[in-house]
């Protein structure tokens, strides 16, 4: 299981949440004295006070750990291109300074239109376009899909739309906090089985697939 990182804010809330408890334990024990099975009945009592509190964060913890088995980083093949579709965002309208690709699509989310940004020597230029030209895509399937209880997925993945194949794909699973934690919650993830609270890789699959031509 994959608890919850611990801090001021959650331990505060709970402490109180075990005080009102504990006062309620007290008043059943005074309350059952002379009752028949008093001992099993304050074992039961105490077990669940016990458990109440922190139950939720037994159950997020456990389906947590078991969903982080499928997150991982998988590359199922590598091809060398000139430039790809990328689905995710219009932050690609600009070529990075760094990269090698010769030309990328993309779509803006802000008003669905697509674009297509080229090289033209020391030129980058830009221009709208009806459909992806690209043979290969970058999409994003799944943000923020629930898969269980305070547990989502986040997805990223590279596809040969001619040939049919998914040619790598990312994965990270997601938990919020539990109940008793107040305020400031950071990212809690894992992108690789058995590994959090924080993923250590990169969603932008496609640089670990796309390899831009010419580039060994």
């Amino acid at each position: 299981m994959a608890f919850y990182y611990t801090s001021l804010f959650s331990i505060v809330p709970l402490g109180l949440a075990y005080g009102f408890l504990a006062l309620l334990f007290a008043g059943a024990v005074r309350a059952t004295r002379g009752v028949r099975g008093r001992g099993a009945i304050l074992s039961v009592l105490g077990f669940v006070f016990l458990l109440l509190p922190v139950g939720e964060e037994f159950l997020i913890a456990w389906n947590f750990g078991q969903a982080c088995k499928e997150a991982g980083t998988f590359i199922n093949k590598k091809v060398q291109v000139e430039g790809f579709y990328d689905d995710t965002s219009h932050w690609w309208r600009q070529l990075k300074e760094n990269s090698n690709y010769q030309f990328v699509e993309s779509r803006d989310q802000s008003n669905g239109t697509l674009w297509r940004v080229e090289r033209h020597g020391e030129e980058i230029k830009h221009f709208r376009i009806d459909r992806p030209t690209a043979r290969y895509h970058f999409r994003m399937p799944s943000s923020h899909a629930p898969i269980g209880y305070k547990i989502v997925k986040h997805e990223t993945v590279v596809l040969d739309t001619v040939a049919g194949d998914q040619l790598g794909r990312y994965t990270r699973i997601s938990r919020t906090a539990p109940w008793f934690y107040w305020s400031i919650r950071g990212d809690f993830s894992c992108d690789a089985p058995g590994q959090w609270p924080l993923a250590t890789r990169d969603f932008l699959i496609f640089e670990n697939v796309l390899i831009p031509a010419g580039k060994k």
